[in-house]
């Protein structure tokens, strides 16, 4: 485990350098991920200009939800989402190879490479919208709360990473694989509304088959004051088992690439 976290310390350290001779291209990234989290709250704001609750959330409440959204996919955008869009080049151009040859988790190297740096200010942002958030609607969570609210964080950005790892491995097959990551930030798009607008099945999808809703709702609800026992434990549940269901078919996708000299 030392010896990961000093290769992710280097990593980090390589990709401040790399960013810092590009300072143009640094804060023109954290622009484009500005535009993005203006048009999530642009849509919330319109729908509150004609109602005052949202699946049982008032404004404020709904922007405890939205800066929960952006501090994981900051967390993404930071750590992971960066070796994601790059694992496809890696297969194309055969880079892939001296991944495998390391003597580290090929999983590991291939998601967390690259760092973008940019992501640091689109945390802060997140932060100040959650904050903003929890002083209008009136909250005062407790210590254990926000421990709860930190784990399932780390839960939700688990989650973002093993479906990227899915599509991953997937790629090892297909080589050209951009369609299906474009499919994936297409479902991805279901996670960045409140479970609760959804009713039936298709929450339960969302919380146990395909669980987007752990990316930012359930989090969100420790804060809130809404989380059950039930959906603690049963969402730390998916969460192990949707991380460990990418892995092995990350690993099992490797069994089977055949290299660049194929």
């Amino acid at each position: 485990m030392i010896r990961y976290l000093r290769l992710w310390a280097a990593f980090f350290r390589n990709c401040v350098t790399r960013e810092m001779e590009y300072r143009g291209h640094f804060f023109m990234q954290f622009l484009i991920d500005m535009v993005w989290y203006g048009v999530q709250v642009a849509l919330f704001e319109v729908i509150y200009l004609n109602t005052s609750s949202v699946a049982g959330m008032n404004h404020g409440e709904m922007y405890v939800f939205l800066g929960t959204l952006f501090v994981t996919d900051a967390f993404n955008e930071m750590l992971f989402s960066p070796n994601f869009t790059r694992f496809i080049r890696l297969i194309g151009a055969g880079e892939l190879d001296f991944y495998i040859i390391k003597p580290v988790s090929t999983f590991f190297i291939s998601s967390t490479r690259y760092v973008r740096m940019s992501s640091w200010l689109n945390l802060a942002v997140g932060i100040a919208v959650l904050l903003s958030g929890i002083a209008e609607a009136g909250l005062a969570p407790a210590a254990s709360d926000i421990a709860l609210y930190v784990l399932l964080t780390v839960g939700g950005v688990l989650v973002i990473l093993s479906f990227q790892g899915c599509v991953m491995a997937a790629a090892v097959f297909i080589v050209q694989a951009d369609g299906i990551q474009h499919l994936f930030y297409t479902v991805y798009q279901l996670g960045t509304k409140p479970d609760a607008i959804y009713s039936g099945w298709m929450r339960r999808v969302l919380l146990s088959v395909f669980p987007l809703a752990l990316v930012a709702s359930v989090p969100a609800q420790a804060l809130l004051g809404t989380l059950t026992p039930a959906l603690l434990v049963s969402s730390l549940v998916v969460v192990a088992c949707t991380f460990l269901v990418s892995t092995g078919l990350f690993r099992w996708s490797l069994k089977h690439y055949s290299g660049a000299s194929a």
